[in-house]
């Protein structure tokens, strides 16, 4: 499998730094938009090799990253030699400690439940390919920030789907971000299978895949604390009852199986 996801990543970064050059030759984004944005969010598929090996691949989705590397001016003067450094830091960010981080804490609830706790096993993306600094103190969210930006986000995260996979994808981002997200999986192909909660808990179909659109775990801090657990959990218990029940008993087995 270490062959194969060398060949995965290698296309990845080839896509990567074919989008990053038509960005800076498009002329779409303004000086000053371009100084505000942070460097953009890659994937390291090394660092989730577990993913391709799981019974089961779940990719779990946050809206855009805060305060990423550096700044995207400096990443598009010299893009060949900034693609490792960005490559590194998600691996840091996906097999390193959580820390305070309700997302990444989230992350590692998904992979104990789904993917037997193998860290790497539940690979994370972003809608948003970067952020936006705003000043200090102030919100960073990319959304509405540009067309240029979305539509190099969507680029991306839809030749990521297609490069990865997967069989569920969780998106953990508010409803204000629903058109973002229909617009990543379109009709008549995207379905949905149930409305548990209005503007909190979505469940649809794009062929194959099933996706989950629910809260930003972040949101715990604004006194929505047992509604997100609630969410997550009701999200954890349909994937574990669903058509994918065996795969997850599979790694649930293996998980709690003694070492030799």
């Amino acid at each position: 499998m270490s062959d194969d996801v060398a060949t995965i990543q290698n296309k990845l970064v080839d896509f990567y730094l074919a989008e990053l050059d038509a960005l800076r030759l498009s002329q779409s984004l303004q000086k000053g938009q371009l100084e505000a944005l942070s460097a953009p969010f890659f994937l390291n598929l090394h660092a989730a090799k577990a993913y391709f090996e799981a019974p089961i691949r779940v990719m779990f989705v946050g809206q855009e990253t805060k305060g990423w590397f550096c700044r995207l001016p400096e990443i598009l003067n010299d893009p060949k030699n900034h693609v490792p450094p960005l490559l590194a830091r998600y691996e840091r960010s996906l097999l390193g400690p959580p820390g305070h981080s309700h997302f990444l804490k989230t992350r590692c609830l998904l992979e104990k439940e789904l993917t037997g706790g193998i860290p790497g096993s539940v690979i994370w993306n972003n809608l948003f390919k970067m952020d936006v600094f705003r000043g200090k103190g102030k919100s960073r969210s990319a959304r509405n920030y540009s067309v240029a930006l979305t539509t190099f986000s969507a680029k991306l995260f839809r030749y990521e789907r297609e490069l990865l996979q997967p069989d569920i994808i969780i998106f953990g981002c508010s409803a204000t971000h629903d058109t973002v997200v229909k617009s990543l999986f379109e009709a008549p192909k995207r379905k949905t299978v149930l409305v548990h909660v209005p503007k909190e808990l979505w469940h649809f179909k794009y062929d194959q895949i099933d996706c989950f659109r629910t809260l930003h775990p972040a949101v715990a801090r604004f006194r929505k604390h047992q509604s997100v657990q609630k969410h997550y959990q009701k999200i954890i218990q349909e994937i574990k009852s669903g058509k994918h029940a065996n795969a997850v008993r599979i790694v649930g087995a293996m998980a709690s199986r003694p070492d030799d």
